[in-house]
């Protein structure tokens, strides 16, 4: 897809939340991976993204941008984006 050679804004709290929880994610994922590919239960995966709220946080990220995204491309080619993404199904 072609955007519109626009900017979109971000107010500075929320683009500190964003950042914040991102490096957390990228942070704590590396962790978890190495640990699991040295033999830890890979249960502690999936503490960690409970206890951590991870899958509000990132649902709350996805609002945000989407938001900002909206106002520059509109709601039909957010809604065209988002049903492109990859979204897992299981096995």
């Amino acid at each position: 897809m072609s955007l519109p050679n626009a900017d979109f804004s971000l107010s500075a709290e929320d683009a500190l939340l964003l950042f914040r929880d991102l490096e957390e994610y990228a942070v704590s994922l590396d962790r978890i991976m190495s640990r699991l590919a040295a033999g830890a239960d890979p249960g502690i995966l999936a503490d960690y993204l409970v206890d951590r709220r991870v899958a509000a946080r990132l649902a709350r990220a996805r609002g945000t941008v989407g938001d900002a995204l909206e106002a520059v491309i509109g709601a039909e080619a957010l809604e065209d984006i988002a049903e492109g993404a990859f979204r897992y199904s299981g096995p």
